[in-house]
Parts: C-alpha cells; sequence; structure tokens
C-alpha cells in the first residue's frame, strides 16, 4: 500500500510548532505568539497549542469540586477572547456554550475527567485559529483526537492508520483552504481504543507535537516555550548558567530521563527513530534557541566528548531493588510507567541482578507499596537526596570528566556515585542539603572560564575605585568579551594595600596591609616571571620608578600615571625590556583620559600617513578655568570652585604650572616619533605666583586675578580668548598661556573638554580634529578597562 502523501508537501516535510500554555496566557502573549508565527510559520506548517494560561488548572480545581473555579475560568477565558479578537462574538457564544455543558458535566456522579480537561486544548485551537484568521493568516484547526489513537502508556496503537487519517483531514483542509495554509492542532489530547478521550500527561502538547511530526516525516519542531532553550544548568540555581547552542539527540533523549523541566522523556521518544531537528525557544528573545538534532559521528576521540549540561533533581528517594532478573526489571519499569509514576536514572545491573531508581519524595510510599505487593524486596532505600548529573554524549568514555567529577565529588558527603543504562550520563547521589553546593562546583569545573592572568590595580582614589566599580558592575560582560575570569589579586594605595590571590572583585575592598616600605612589591615578587598585569592609577613618581623592575619580571604595564611615560629615555628602556618579553605597556589614557588619541597617531603612521603636528587643548582643568572665566568674576574664585568640586589636583599649582600638559606634550610627540629639541614652556602663571606652601598660593589670590584680567581683556579686546595651548613639531614643543581666535578649534571648547588637532601628510588643509572629556574619573577609568581589555586579548 502506498504512503499518504500530504497535498504539496515540500521535499524537505513541514515543520511543527508548539506553543505552550504561559505563551499563550494574555492578550500581550498572544500577541507574540502571532508575530512569531507570522514571521517564522510557513503555509503547510503544524502549529500544536497548550491550554491557555492556567486553563487546565482551573478544569482540574472545578472537577474536583471547587465550584467558584467555574466563575474564574468563565471570567479569563472570555475575557481572553475579548482582548484578543476584534469581533469576539462568536468565539464567546461558542464557549458559553461549552460552559454551559462543563457546569452541567460535573454535576453528574460519573464523567469523563479527560473529557472535560480536553476543553482547554480545544479552546485555546479556536481562540488562535480565530486571531490568525482576523488577521490575514489562512488555517484550519484540528482536534487531535480524530487520529491519535492511544494505548495504556500513552504509545500510538496505530502508526499507519494515524497516519492516513491526519493526511486525509490535512488534505481535506487544504482543498478547503484553497491554498495550504497553517494547521492549528490541539495537544495533550488524544482518544483511547473505545473512542474515550485521554490527556497525555505532563508535556503532553510536547509528546503531540513530536507524535504529528514522526507522523508527518516533519523537518524540524519548534517547542516555543517560556525559556530560550537548555542550559548548562538550571539557571534558577545558578546564575552563571549559559545557553546551550546545540544537543545531540543522545543527549536530549539522557537529560529527558532525569527529569528535565524543558525536555520530557516522552517528548524524546517518537523522535528517534526518524529524528527531525528539536528547536527549543522562547517567543519573547532574539535568542537563537537550542537546537537538537541526531549526529551518528564518531569523528571525535575518547577525549573530545564534553559535559554540555548538568541537571539537578532534588528532594528524591533512591530505591534499590534487589534478587531480580533482567525481564522483571523491564516489566517493574513499564509498570511505574503505567502508574504515571516519574522515575530517574534507572540501572540494571546484571551482576547483583539489583534494579536501582530514584523517584520523587511525594511518590515514594506508593512505589514502595506498588513493590511490595509484588513481592519485591527494597534492598537499599534512601531520602532526602538530590541526583546530580553530567550529561554530553559519550562522556563516560572521556577519563578526564570521570575523574574531574570525582574528584570535586570527594569534597562532598556523596552516597554513590550512579551510572545510569547510557554512556551519556554520570550521576552523582548527594544529601540535599550540600547539592546545590556541589552543583555550583561542578558547574564552575565544567563550564567556568580560566581565570585571567592576575591583575593588580595601584592606586585607590577616584580613578581607582571608580576602576574597580565598573570591573564588578560589568564583570560578566567583560569576561565574556575576553573569555577570561578576571581575577584582581591586589589593590594599594601610598600606604596600604589588599591582596587575595583568589580574587577581590568579589569581596568588600578593604586595605588592611602597611604598604609604607613597598611591602605589595615583596608580595608581588612570587609573580617574578610569570605574567601578570600592573594597572597604575597614581600620580606617583615611586610607582612609575619601579616600571622597569616591573618590565624585567615579565609583567605588562597599564598606565594612567605620566611620569614614565615622559621620560624619553626611561620610557625606551622600558618598552625595549618589554618588548623582549612579549608584554605591553598600554598608556592611553595618559593623554585625553578615555579619548583615543594616541591610538588615532598609531593609526595614521600605521597607514604610511607622516604626523606633522598635534596642537590643542590637552588639560581638563585649564580647558574649565578659562571655558568659565569672564573676566567679570576674578580667576581664583573659579579655581577654588574647580578645588571644591574636584576638577583640579588637590594643590591646584600642579594644573597651573603646567606640568601635566608639559609631560602631555612629551608623550605624544614620542608617540609621534619626534626628538624635540627645542622646548618653550610656560606656566599658566608666573613662577614667582606659585612659589612657596599652599597657604601662600591663596594668599597671591589679588595679583592673580589681576594678571589674569589683564591677559583676558587685551584678548578680549582683539576678538581673542585665552587658552591654553600646547602645540607638538618634529623639532620643537611650545606650551604656554595664547590668545586665539574664533576660527581656532579651540575656540568655544566646552568647558572641561580637550581637543587635540592632529596634521598629517595626509590631514594637511583639513586637519584631523578629537574633542571631547578629557578629564574624570569616569571617563578616564572607561579608558583604562579598554587598555585592560586589550591586553587581557593578547
Amino acid at each position: 500500500m502506498a504512503e499518504p502523501q500530504l497535498k504539496t508537501q515540500s521535499v524537505k516535510g513541514p515543520n511543527v510548532h508548539k506553543f505552550g500554555g504561559s505563551s499563550l496566557r494574555d492578550e500581550k502573549r498572544m500577541a507574540q505568539v502571532i508575530q512569531t508565527i507570522k514571521e517564522t510559520v510557513q503555509g503547510g506548517d503544524f502549529v500544536v497549542v497548550s491550554a491557555n494560561g492556567k486553563v487546565t488548572d482551573m478544569l482540574l480545581a472545578i472537577i474536583q469540586g471547587q465550584t467558584k473555579s467555574l466563575k474564574q475560568l468563565s471570567s479569563y477565558l472570555l475575557g481572553l477572547v475579548a482582548s484578543v479578537l476584534n469581533k469576539p462574538q462568536a468565539l464567546k457564544d461558542k464557549f458559553n456554550q461549552d460552559l454551559d455543558w462543563l457546569e452541567k458535566q460535573i454535576s453528574k456522579t460519573e464523567n469523563n475527567q479527560h473529557e472535560l480537561l480536553a476543553l482547554g486544548e480545544l479552546w485555546s485551537a479556536q481562540l488562535l485559529s480565530a486571531s490568525l484568521l482576523e488577521q490575514g493568516v489562512k488555517n484550519q484547526w484540528l482536534d487531535a483526537r480524530e487520529y491519535l489513537e492511544i494505548n495504556t502508556q500513552n504509545q500510538l496503537i496505530n502508526h499507519s492508520q494515524a497516519k492516513t487519517q491526519l493526511f486525509e483531514l490535512v488534505n481535506q483542509n487544504r482543498k478547503d483552504l484553497d491554498v495550504p495554509g497553517i494547521q492549528v492542532i490541539t495537544g495533550y489530547i488524544a482518544r483511547d481504543s473505545n473512542g474515550q478521550s485521554k490527556t497525555l500527561g505532563r508535556n503532553g502538547s510536547d509528546y503531540t507535537a513530536t507524535l504529528i511530526a514522526n507522523l508527518l516525516d516533519a523537518n524540524t519542531v519548534y517547542l516555543w516555550t517560556d525559556v530560550d532553550g537548555v542550559y548548562t544548568a538550571d539557571p534558577h540555581l545558578i546564575k552563571q548558567a549559559r545557553r546551550v547552542e546545540r544537543l545531540t539527540l543522545a543527549e536530549a533523549q539522557a537529560l529527558s530521563e532525569l527529569g528535565s523541566n524543558v525536555l520530557h522523556h516522552k517528548t524524546i521518544a517518537p523522535i528517534l527513530k526518524q529524528p527531525p531537528r528539536l528547536a527549543i525557544n522562547t517567543c519573547i528573545s532574539s535568542s537563537s534557541g537550542t537546537v537538537i538534532e541526531n549526529n551518528n559521528s564518531t569523528q571525535f576521540s575518547a577525549s573530545g566528548f564534553k559535559v554540555k549540561t548538568l541537571a539537578c533533581k532534588s528532594q528524591l528517594v533512591y530505591l534499590a531493588v534487589s534478587e531480580v532478573d533482567e525481564l522483571t526489571a523491564r516489566q517493574i519499569q513499564t509498570q511505574l510507567t503505567v502508574d504515571q509514576i516519574t522515575n530517574y536514572a534507572n540501572h540494571y545491573d546484571k551482576t547483583s541482578h539489583t534494579l536501582s531508581f530514584y523517584v520523587e519524595q511525594a511518590e515514594w510510599f506508593s512505589t514502595s507499596q506498588k513493590l511490595n505487593n509484588q513481592g519485591l524486596s527494597l534492598h537499599q532505600q534512601i531520602s532526602n537526596v538530590s541526583l546530580i548529573s553530567a550529561v554530553g554524549e559519550n562522556i563516560r568514555q572521556n577519563h578526564q570528566v570521570i575523574s574531574k567529577i570525582l574528584n570535586r565529588s570527594a569534597k562532598f558527603n556523596i552516597h554513590n556515585i550512579h551510572y545510569p543504562a547510557n554512556d551519556h550520563t554520570l550521576c552523582v547521589l548527594v544529601p540535599d542539603a550540600q547539592a546545590r553546593t556541589l552543583l555550583e562546583d561542578l558547574h564552575h569545573t565544567f563550564f567556568g572560564l580560566e581565570p585571567s592572568i592576575p591583575i593588580v590595580v595601584l592606586g585607590y582614589g577616584n580613578i581607582g575605585k571608580q576602576f574597580l566599580s565598573i570591573l564588578n558592575t560589568h564583570k560578566a560582560e567583560i569576561e565574556r568579551q575576553v573569555k577570561q575570569s578576571l581575577s584582581v589579586v591586589a589593590v594599594a594605595n601610598s600606604r596600604f594595600f589588599q591582596f587575595d590571590e583568589q580574587c577581590l572583585l568579589s569581596q568588600e575592598i578593604s586595605l588592611n596591609e602597611t604598604n609604607q616600605q613597598g611591602q605589595l612589591i615583596q608580595h608581588l615578587q612570587v609573580y617574578a616571571g610569570k605574567p601578570l598585569v600592573v594597572v597604575d592609577l597614581t600620580a606617583s613618581e615611586a610607582v612609575a620608578s619601579h616600571y622597569l623592575e616591573f618590565a624585567q619580571n615579565g609583567w605588562h604595564l597599564i598606565s594612567a600615571n605620566k611620569i614614565a611615560a615622559a621620560d624619553h629615555e626611561q620610557a625606551t628602556r622600558i618598552e625595549t625590556t618589554l618588548q623582549k618579553r612579549q608584554r605591553k605597556w598600554l598608556k592611553n589614557t595618559t593623554v585625553g583620559a578615555g579619548l583615543p588619541i594616541q591610538d588615532a597617531i598609531d593609526k595614521i603612521k600605521q597607514s604610511g600617513d607622516t604626523v606633522r603636528q598635534v596642537s590643542g587643548v590637552f588639560s581638563g582643568t585649564l580647558s574649565w578655568l578659562f571655558g568659565n572665566y569672564k573676566g567679570q568674576q576674578g580667576f581664583m574664585d573659579w579655581v577654588r570652585k574647580a578645588h571644591q568640586m574636584g576638577y583640579s589636583e588637590p594643590d591646584p599649582r600642579d594644573d597651573l604650572s603646567g606640568e601635566d600638559v608639559f609631560r602631555k606634550a612629551l608623550i605624544l610627540a614620542r608617540e609621534c616619533g619626534f626628538e624635540a629639541q627645542n622646548i618653550d614652556f610656560k606656566p599658566v602663571l608666573p613662577q614667582a605666583l606659585l612659589d612657596g606652601d599652599i597657604d601662600d598660593f591663596w594668599h597671591q589670590q589679588e595679583a592673580i586675578d589681576q594678571y589674569i584680567e589683564d591677559l583676558w581683556q587685551q584678548a578680549h579686546n582683539h576678538g581673542s580668548q585665552l587658552c591654553y595651548l600646547a602645540t607638538i613639531k618634529s623639532d620643537r614643543i611650545e606650551v604656554a598661556l595664547q590668545a586665539i581666535d574664533q576660527q581656532h578649534a579651540a575656540a568655544g571648547l566646552k568647558p572641561g573638554d580637550n581637543v587635540f588637532v592632529i596634521e598629517s601628510a595626509w590631514y594637511a588643509e583639513n586637519p584631523l580634529v578629537i574633542q571631547g572629556p578629557g578629564a574624570g574619573k569616569e571617563v578616564t577609568a572607561a579608558g583604562v578597562l579598554n587598555d585592560l581589555i586589550a591586553v587581557l586579548q593578547h
């Protein structure tokens, strides 16, 4: 007899999409489902639906005599129809008739509970079908009871007959539609050999989807759920759990046998022989979900088999039945399935003639009673235990995996190592109280990122605290980017430090060890000759004096500290030493905070261009002072404000001396490859106004105000403005307070901003201008982070 065929069936076969009840629970979720159908479901595909929201639970409550649930059900169901459909009345009338029938049925002493529970899926299919029609999506809905006939174990009685009946129904529907529309099918329900309604139990709609896929020789089954796939562990238990992109069918089957909330074992059963792809995803995410494919490849060596996911099932009872032969063991397993007693990790030991398995705490008494009634004795029983299982194709052939599990588990009070009847699972039996800790330990063992090279942060002031705050806040994103777990082992200021080889990011920073004699440097000698990253966020000459030693130890350097970088001879020695050891020195925040000045210069040079001149405003503090000063309020009043707001150095003379700008000019000159012989450097104020101690400086207010006012007035009279400008050429560096005209790139600069004008052979008439915040803890810390990421990716 020829196989029945679907009219207009594609060569690859149709796809089957299943939507769960939570995905259909309200107007918003229904809209998401409909949008997903429009975007992903093709004409000729099949859509399987569960009952909307908690409808099945409400029906169960009504069956159990909770009559108030009938009113709740009516309100929810009719409200959902009204909110989803533009023209709801016809369907509301139909559902009202069903609700009246339901009320009459529950008053009868004898009724088929499965018949009543079937209403949920019937309503859901009709509502989705009507909604799709309103939006122009051709479809018809089907009652799965018309072709799914099952036995007491929820298996198809006659596969060929079911296939023929399904194809006849679908072909008739397509004839009525005159196009290959979508078929919306009820999940969860079927009929028995007497024609009576039967429900398929937990995950019944998923099971319906794979049953239909098997009948249709479908290409792919999409299970649209509340989760976007299978994870490396339950994300409710392990925050670091990651989505698994692909599983083999063998892995999926092994996972389903462990009581997975995402994959039920009966869902997998229909697709074992002629498997379509199986994809698990959610409508509310752009994730690609988890794809499950049949993979019979044997190209990997035993050492290549790896753990894909960890399953944890708690509040179990371990049962072992002794003195049973293999046939009896299979009969016990079959009977447990018929009695709908969920059991996990079955294993029959042919040597000891013992069958072992796990049941949930709530079912252990009925299970033991059934075993006793059959004259079977329990050899062993352990309560309040959890089953933690590693799943991966053929992992039991990988001795490294087995060794890791045994070594990590040895630190816990485990009851047993359990080997289920497949090569893809290894289980550990542990007390419930220790389950989560062991799960976390194993997850870190198999899925944790390799630790980064150790990171030392020198400087715990404004920038240091901001930098560590960014590392903590964005730790997960940074670790994904560098594919390493961040390992900050030390934090220090000039007086104290904290050191911990296990990483300080997860701790509250408390600098509790003295550092006044350089004790931290002594601690770090254990890393001599080993990779380490020193992040210098100080302005300390003492720290800069250690750079050559750090380089000789083979440590990477990241500097916001300008001192060493501004000393041409010292910087050359440091860089030469680092190059020999294949280490990096990144100092992009020494000039322009987070602005990409040095990177831009480097790119220009790499392209074959030649930098001729760099000029601009290099100090955020001086930019803020002269940007706000308008000749009306005293200059020193603005200096005090900058000091109070933290815009200036603790001693404002460090800014007004111009030394900071001069160092930046020296750094950029070196980056450009210039060896400037002529230096013209003038501080903002005459040296006489800067001499003495800090109190002397504040007492000079009147003289300083008058000096700046005179310069400002002269510039103003010529239509110019004051600007502390640096200019770097191949043979000359000029740093001075100047009057610039309104056409200059620095004119009209936002107070606090820096501007860098880069002229080259190619950027001669139209220079490259980089402008933005040149100071501030946030932008500087972000710039340091960029340098750190570059080192870790090196």
